[in-house]
């Protein structure tokens, strides 16, 4: 079944496949974001140029069936580069070295309309592409230091599990209570029982 989980290893998959396939061989790495810039750029700009991949957040939900939601998710691709050069080259990149505003142009390329289906991935929304901002613009140490964070909404269906199905049943059986009475035939000479129906 599908989940988060899934969706944020197959993106970071259907990037690495680049690095595989020889066609973005600028990168170095390719990680689940867990808050490395709270600590601070310094310990992170030795892995430049890097791409982060992390979960956003949803919107409402929308109930679409008895045991269907859709849910409507983001996730944010990060992506870093430094240069020794100045502040443009870290942005659009000077000789060998690329910039971010590169790196974003091909992560936006890879990801805007892909479902991950190349991954194994089914039923998933294809992704739309969402806002950008600027997480890092900045000179240390000499360097200059650029990351962009690039929005990609989707949305997929969650599947009651068979527990919540099961009490959805239970609930519209209630609407109908089956009554028995037993008398004993001796007595009464039959067994009887009768259906109740509830009144919404």
């Amino acid at each position: 079944m599908l989940n988060l989980s899934i969706i944020e290893q197959a993106i970071k998959d259907v990037m690495a496949q680049q690095i595989q396939e020889k066609k973005w061989p600028w990168i170095r790495e390719i990680y689940t974001y867990g808050g490395e810039f709270d600590d601070g750029i310094d310990a992170i700009i030795r892995h430049f140029p890097a791409i982060w991949v992390t979960f956003d957040g949803s919107k409402t939900p929308e109930k679409t069936g008895v045991n269907k939601t859709k849910m409507p998710i983001t996730f944010v691709v990060l992506v870093g580069a430094d240069s020794v050069r100045n502040e443009e080259s870290q942005r659009h990149g000077a000789g060998a070295d690329i910039g971010t505003f590169q790196m974003l142009h091909h992560v936006q390329q890879l990801l805007t309309g892909n479902d991950l289906s190349s991954q194994g991935v089914k039923g998933l929304a294809p992704f739309e592409l969402g806002r950008v901002k600027t997480i890092f613009n900045t000179s240390t140490r000499g360097q200059s230091l650029s990351v962009l964070a690039q929005e990609f909404s989707t949305s997929y269906t969650i599947t009651a599990s068979d527990r919540i199905r099961e009490e959805a049943e239970e609930e519209a059986w209630l609407e109908r209570i089956n009554i028995n009475y037993h008398f004993d035939p001796k007595d009464y000479g039959f067994i009887e029982s009768d259906l109740v129906e509830l009144k919404e």
